[in-house]
């Protein structure tokens, strides 16, 4: 027999192998339709997600920021808990404390870089803002708020009505974004 009749006949043998194998070998048994176990059209029961409280920074009498705890349901995506941290402070303080945005403001959009900075974009103030305070309560309630919260992120730029502004009331340079300012938050 020469080696070509012999090659033909070796894969001949091992396709009807793999052939044989593939029709009779490892065939799983069959299940009937009410044997089976498995309920249908039953939706999982959702798991809740877990309450959680986050700190938001409010002005106080005495001209610094003064925390209060928030219960909320709090996203594990640091878009979703930046942009709950800044809708939940332009809500307002619950307690004695006083707003942080003085107008009724409103989030029109919040971005996020990939060097972890937050772009939070307000509504424009109706006219225009005067004093240093009631800049840097603004300010700095909002971006230390965020940062707070949001540990994966390392600076917030305010934006209103889509634009980046120099200044609110010519004190706080917010053409950049800004970092966490520990001085403005009061001791408890």
């Amino acid at each position: 027999m020469n080696t070509r009749a012999l090659l033909i006949l070796i894969a001949t043998v091992a396709a009807a192998l793999v052939l044989a194998w593939l029709l009779l070998g490892d065939a799983e048994p069959e299940v009937a339709i009410e044997d089976a176990a498995l309920p249908v059209d039953i939706d999982p029961t959702p798991t809740p997600q877990p309450e959680s409280s986050i700190i938001l920074l409010f002005a106080g009498s005495d001209g610094l920021l003064h925390p209060e705890l928030r219960e909320v349901t709090l996203p594990a995506d640091v878009y979703e808990r930046a942009s709950l941290v800044v809708r939940e402070l332009l809500a307002g303080p619950h307690e004695k404390l006083l707003r942080v945005v003085p107008y009724d403001a409103s989030l029109n959009a919040l971005y996020l870089d990939g060097e972890g900075r937050a772009f939070v974009d307000l509504t424009t103030p109706p006219q225009g803002l005067e004093g240093s305070h009631i800049e840097l309560m603004l300010v700095y309630g909002i971006v230390n708020s965020v940062l707070v919260n949001c540990p994966e992120l390392t600076a917030v730029q305010l934006l209103f009505g889509g634009s980046e502004v120099p200044t609110l009331t010519g004190h706080l340079d917010l053409s950049r974004p800004l970092l966490l300012n520990k001085r403005l938050i009061a001791a408890s």
